[in-house]
């Protein structure tokens, strides 16, 4: 068979069973084909749940994709019946992954649901962070052949406070059956990882699923054609990270030390890659691979053209993208079934406090994943609207425009596209306020998206230095006389006149924008750091460099007249 027959029968088989699952051949696929072995990956994880019974898996898909606040998801898969436990369980998995203890499975049980189908729920909720992860990055248009999903009235859970739970396994699984030396699925993952992770050794018992999920390995994360192994470790690795998956931080870094990276080098990836010794694109690679996430790290869009215009390809993006999806679903596989580690961690990852255990140096670099916070006053108005009151909407409006307008203003300089901006944020606010979890407090969230929004139409109107650069490294204060009253204590007290708001916006963006947060919205330094994705040490530098600039910029106007004799 020549290449382009052997091609084009590949294409045959993968369109087949996604014509089998869907009917046809779905956006969020076609979107993949310059990649097509990812599509294959994807098709046969499809396959593999589906084959174990599509009446449980597609409504369980439904409410993972109702979970993640994703329409086109919820489109794919029509709403249907799900046992209520079950709804339960598959809820917390999808919201709350590093939650998930052996009592959850223990509850399922005590209503009659066997281990086979609580493994199937498993498979299923990981396919769904799979397939909500590719709409985040690809952003398929809905398809024709498919309706707008409904909503359905998902569980009220409360945000978990306490310690995640320990390691499993949950389920009651014979890890010999299946694993012989002639089983397929076990011999490639011994050559490429040295051995069979315990992740794969806990589904023994559902051998179609193993050899899904090792096929999916072969021909999404193994080869590399486009982007290197060592990068999709990266990426694997960051979002395990950002997921606070333990188990497969401690897998990845040890992948990554046979690939020749040190273990520092690995650790300091998980923990902020910003400050790791990589290049910038790889730095930009990580960046908005990390707002695909489960959770997302803040409000902020994947940005395709960030990559470009690093010189990632077309293709590598794809990749990327499904490089995600397969970290999520796996993170999502590993709560589900609490693996235990093949190695001894060396801390381990905490929702309430980060990466504050396991890597120290950049204990602020990253966001927590805790509860709600308690003292936000907008919580009792969020929630309202979260329930479908529209109308409390409007409180949060009223409540925030000024803020939102003042944000806008400072950073665009202009009073009609700053007003055109607001309506866009609080637009965008409420088309996502279903996925606002109340990590942070409202304003907090609301910022960093007026934030985001001023950005992106700078950036279209001039090129931008990126935000997470440090540039003006060279500054040194020069007018450092004592000044009448500080160019701060004027904004606070609304006495800003036309020279001090023409000095803040001709601060470099970066520093403009920090400026902006803490003095002028007077944003508490840990929100404004939040607001902006910043560790707090980051913020504070940044916030006293643009002071500096703004101080030397002004100092001329506002220093105290010289005294002379009589």
């Amino acid at each position: 068979m020549s290449g382009a027959s052997a091609i084009e029968g590949q294409q045959h088989t993968v369109d087949s069973r996604l014509v089998a699952a869907y009917g046809f051949v779905p956006n969020i696929f076609r979107a993949q084909m310059n990649v097509e072995r990812v599509v294959d990956a994807e098709a046969c994880l499809i396959e593999a749940v589906f084959g174990a019974g599509k009446r449980l898996a597609v409504p369980v898909l439904h409410v993972v994709a109702q979970v993640r606040g994703s329409n086109y998801c919820s489109a794919l898969f029509p709403s249907g019946d799900v046992h209520d436990p079950l709804t339960m369980f598959v809820v917390k998995l999808a919201r709350y992954g590093p939650w998930i203890s052996k009592g959850d499975v223990e509850e399922l049980r005590v209503t009659g649901i066997n281990d086979g189908e609580i493994l199937h729920a498993i498979a299923a909720t990981a396919l769904g962070q799979m397939l909500c992860t590719l709409e985040l990055g690809l952003r398929p248009a809905l398809d024709v052949e498919l309706s707008p999903g409904g909503a359905i009235e998902l569980p009220k859970l409360r945000v978990p406070a306490g310690p995640i739970s320990p390691a499993g396994p949950y389920l009651n699984t014979e890890t010999t059956v299946a694993l012989g030396i002639d089983f397929r699925p076990c011999a490639v993952l011994r050559e490429q990882f040295g051995f069979v992770p315990n992740l794969f050794k806990i589904q023994a018992d559902s051998p179609e699923l193993l050899e899904a999920e090792v096929r999916a390995l072969e021909l999404v994360l193994f080869p590399e054609d486009h982007l290197s192994r060592v990068q999709k470790e990266f990426i694997q690795l960051t979002l395990a990270a950002a997921n606070f998956s333990s188990y497969l931080v401690a897998l990845h870094s040890q992948v990554l030390q046979v690939l020749g990276v040190s273990r520092n080098d690995s650790d300091q990836i998980a923990g902020d890659y910003r400050c790791a010794d990589i290049s910038k694109a790889d730095k930009t690679l990580l960046g908005e691979i990390r707002k695909l996430a489960c959770p997302p790290a803040q409000f902020a869009a994947f940005d395709k053209q960030a990559l470009c215009g690093q010189g990632f390809t077309e293709a590598q993006v794809v990749e990327a993208i499904a490089m995600a999806g397969l970290a999520n679903f796996l993170s999502a596989l590993q709560f589900g079934l609490g693996a235990v580690p093949d190695f001894p961690l060396r801390r381990a990852l905490s929702p309430r406090i980060g990466a504050k255990d396991l890597y120290p140096s950049s204990a602020d670099a990253r966001p927590t994943f805790d509860a709600r916070a308690s003292d936000d006053p907008d919580a009792g108005l969020v929630a309202r609207v979260q329930q479908g009151e529209t109308g409390a909407f409007e409180d949060l409006v009223r409540g925030h425009t000024r803020r939102v307008f003042g944000t806008l203003h400072g950073i665009l300089g202009d009073h009609d596209q700053a007003r055109d901006a607001t309506q866009d944020v609080f637009l965008k606010a409420f088309e996502h306020i279903g996925k606002f979890e109340g990590r942070s407090k409202f304003s907090t969230w609301l910022t960093s998206i007026a934030v985001n929004t001023g950005t992106e139409i700078l950036r279209r109107r001039r090129q931008l230095d990126p935000l997470d650069t440090d540039g003006e490294e060279n500054f040194r204060p020069r007018q450092v006389q004592g000044w009448a009253e500080d160019p701060e204590r004027l904004f606070a007290a609304s006495q800003v006149n036309a020279l001090v708001r023409d000095a803040v916006l001709r601060l470099p963006h970066k520093y403009r924008v920090a400026v902006l947060l803490r003095d002028i919205n007077q944003l508490t330094t840990e929100e404004a750091a939040e607001a902006l994705g910043l560790s707090v040490p980051a913020l504070k530098a940044r916030v006293l460099r643009g002071r500096l600039m703004l101080r030397e910029s002004l100092a001329p106007h506002f220093m105290r007249p010289e005294r002379t004799n009589a």
